[in-house]
């Protein structure tokens, strides 16, 4: 067909009668939009944030007080901020890469955090212990410092944040110097204002205090004098956050781990509680003085006396000249006194402990009990410090020493390969691990037991199936109701017991649900292997309910039905001399859920790397074009299933075991979408990821029970979990794959490819 029998109209015919006007006037303005869109966003946050007051009688009150003045042109203020920050962006994004923008940021969340959200008193007196409550009572107490009484005069400390963030930005924005030096300064004075203006009213108080408001407001300040620090010392006008980061950890490897150490080390052996924390609340001098004469074991009593402080300093001073020095000898040694300090750290905090229990002090009845958290960050600092030795160690071979002055230019290389750094890391993640749980109150406890450490393992079931082999599965607690139920049923706790021969403890029960979810994770995958998809998710989603509803149903009077299992006993361990029963305690859970957990990354973190792992990857990218590579992709789905089952049944088994009680309402369809939500949220395909994930979104509704009301829980962590789909979908760490797909391979954005005319390319001018 020739051009001139077309239908389409060529440039000097005009517009075609039937072509379609865009909307005009003020209505389908796109800045007019956008101004209304940004207001209403206003006004959702004052219906969201505030004291949510309502009665039976009046149902609008609720809405009134949100809306009233002065309060809502507060947030609509905020809305039009939002409006100005949209619409002007192009002309302000290049200020917000400038170097110390991201700590400036945190400072300001972390402060503005802790003087809305934290206690910054224990005491009674001042009722639910917040800023605001305190500087309401504090104020008008003339028996308090002046300069305390300033602090917490009505809008003083805000007035501060205030004047210490637009003297830091105005330093960022604008490049000067000797702004961005008064700036560190002044947020240097203002944190320690707040914090000792805190310890002045815990001395006045006379109680035990162990809230945390105070000191992050002045961790908060100290972020944002390093981000007036990192202007002042700037050497680009671009901020590079992770290549500061890794030129950090290249330049002496160790040394961050050694500084965290040193810092963790000086509060414990300085301010941290060691003995009695809600009655003497003894330091270590203290504590030394208090026991001694007392009957305390001899090296009990030197380590309080001196021998920890020796100890101490010998490991830091060990650990920094290993690091600079990245002698192996020096390493090795910084790691043996760091241990031999952990190991008699825990050797006192226990003697201490029992003769305290002893003489009924407290009302304490055994060891590990009426404990501060003075000893086990002790534990910590050392544990920490022997772990700088082990990264010397580590590397000490793989890369050349650099300069002091190497911290400005790009060391680490192309690739970005960083020694020891991810192994520091995993020894700061270990450490909390293993003497933060000690420190928390009994709430926490269990929270970090029943909810986190449970849900953790869970994640780390799912990935398998969702991150690793792509399969959407929605039917996930369906493994772990079969855990638990096994574990019922061969400890003797269902109608139908079994034989004698077979009934077993908890923990030996792990292998048989381990094996039964194996077969159970076969018994789903294979009617699936020819689903994909949201079909594939309908159907797991299916065998889960299916699973919960043969629970209820109770066939031949197995499950005991909706009333479930009763007394199932706790763990215990009965080999030879070695004799542990788990009682009622959720830290003694928490040590056996840590080894269940460490031991399960272990080996999916060999798994991920192994020939299996490549398949699940192959099939999750193109299971076509990975059959058609040689990958047997029925069997490495239906290991998939297996092996993400086989993860749920130990987390059923220990679940079962630590609460003595299960029923069909355990295992409902929503902590299963729970599961995939903490999963994606974390990074689907990440190890990490899933468990940090797991972490957080579990942690979070226990955090906002004292912050917002019990009605509004669940609109904030949907908040949260939007937030993080918009700006960070790869999630919180993602798999390498995962933000390469994202962001690419590079660091730095490549450029535009440009056309290129047919007479300048290969060929051109033929």
């Amino acid at each position: 067909m020739s051009a001139a029998t077309t239908d389409t109209p060529t440039p000097s015919q005009g517009p075609t009668p039937y072509a379609i006007k865009p909307p005009s006037g003020v209505v389908h303005n796109p800045h007019v939009r956008r101004f209304v869109a940004c207001l209403a966003l206003g006004f959702v946050l004052a219906l969201m944030i505030g004291e949510q007051e309502g009665t039976q009688q009046d149902f609008g009150l609720a809405f009134r007080e949100a809306v009233a003045l002065p309060r809502i042109l507060i947030f609509l203020g905020i809305g039009i901020l939002v409006f100005l920050a949209i619409t002007f962006w192009p002309r302000i994004e290049h200020f917000l890469i400038r170097p110390g923008i991201r700590p400036l940021f945190v400072g300001l969340l972390s402060v503005a955090v802790s003087q809305t959200l934290l206690k910054w008193s224990d005491s009674s007196v001042v009722g639910n212990g917040k800023f605001g409550t305190l500087a309401g009572k504090a104020a008008d107490t003339p028996q308090l410092a002046p300069f305390a009484r300033a602090y917490f005069t009505t809008g003083v400390a805000w007035a501060a944040l205030i004047v210490v963030v637009v003297v830091a930005a105005y330093a960022i924005f604008t490049g000067q110097r000797a702004v961005a030096w008064v700036g560190a300064g002044l947020a240097v004075v203002v944190g320690l204002w707040a914090f000792f203006s805190q310890g002045r009213v815990v001395s006045l108080l006379q109680t035990p205090d162990h809230s945390t408001g105070a000191l992050v407001a002045l961790l908060g300040y100290l972020a944002i004098a390093a981000a007036c620090a990192a202007c002042a010392l700037r050497r680009t006008e671009t901020a590079d956050t992770k290549g500061f980061i890794d030129r950090v950890f290249a330049w002496r490897p160790g040394m961050p781990l050694a500084a965290v150490g040193i810092v963790v080390g000086l509060v414990s052996l300085g301010v941290a509680t060691w003995f009695s924390p809600q009655n003497e609340d003894l330091t270590l001098v203290d504590t030394a003085s208090f026991f001694s004469g007392h009957g305390l074991a001899p090296l009990s009593q030197a380590y309080l006396s001196w021998l920890g402080y020796l100890l101490f300093v010998v490991a830091a001073v060990l650990a920094v000249l290993g690091c600079l020095r990245r002698d192996t000898r020096i390493a090795w040694a910084t790691a043996v006194v760091g241990i031999v300090g952990a190991v008699l750290t825990l050797m006192t905090l226990y003697s201490t402990s029992s003769l305290g229990a002893k003489s009924g002090f407290d009302g304490a009845s055994g060891a590990w009990q009426n404990l501060g958290g003075g000893g086990w960050f002790a534990a910590a600092a050392f544990t920490i410090l022997a772990g700088a030795g082990y990264i010397v160690l580590s590397v000490a071979h793989d890369v050349k020493v650099g300069k002091l002055s190497d911290l400005g230019s790009d060391i680490v290389g192309q690739a970005r390969q960083v020694p020891g750094m991810g192994k520091a890391l995993v020894l700061l993640v270990v450490a909390a691990a293993l003497f933060y749980p000690p420190t928390a109150t009994e709430f926490w406890q269990k929270v970090i037991v029943s909810e986190i450490g449970i849900y953790v393992l869970l994640a780390i079931g799912l990935n398998v199936v969702v991150g690793w082999a792509g399969l959407l599965d929605l039917g996930f607690i369906a493994f772990y109701a079969i855990g638990s139920y096994t574990t019922a049923y061969l400890v003797g706790a269902l109608p139908i017991t079994p034989p004698e021969w077979l009934r077993l403890p908890p923990l030996a029960a792990i292998p048989f649900a381990i094996v039964i979810c194996l077969i159970a994770g076969v018994a789903l995958g294979f009617p699936t292997l020819r689903l994909r998809g949201d079909y594939l998710a309908i159907v797991t989603l299916g065998f889960g309910e299916i699973i919960r509803l043969v629970a209820i149903n109770n066939p031949a009077n197995f499950t005991n039905g909706p009333r479930g299992a009763f007394g199932i006993p706790q763990p215990s361990i009965h080999l030879g001399p070695l004799h542990i029963d788990w009682g009622s305690s959720s830290l003694q859970y928490w040590y056996l859920l840590l080894v269940l957990i460490g031991v399960t990354v272990l080996l999916f973190n060999r798994l991920e790397q192994s020939r299996l792992g490549r398949a699940w990857a192959a099939i999750r990218e193109d299971e076509v074009a990975a059959q058609a590579s040689g990958v047997n992709t029925v069997r490495v789905k239906l290991l998939a299933f297996a092996i993400g089952a086989s993860t749920s049944g130990v987390a059923g088994v220990f679940f079962a075991s630590q609460i003595g009680y299960i029923n069909p309402d355990n295992f409902i369809l929503n902590n299963s979408i729970l599961v995939v939500a903490y999963v994606v949220f974390g990074g689907m395909g990440s190890l990490p990821g899933a468990m940090a994930g797991a972490a957080v979104l579990t942690w979070l509704p226990e955090f906002l029970k004292d912050q917002v009301p019990a009605e509004d829980r669940q609109m904030w962590i949907g908040a949260v979990i939007l937030l993080m789909m918009i700006f960070r979908p790869q999630g919180l760490i993602p798999a390498k794959r995962r933000a390469a797909e994202l962001h690419g391979l590079d660091d730095q954005p490549r450029e535009e490819t440009r056309a290129v005319p047919a007479g300048e390319g290969m060929g051109g001018g033929r």
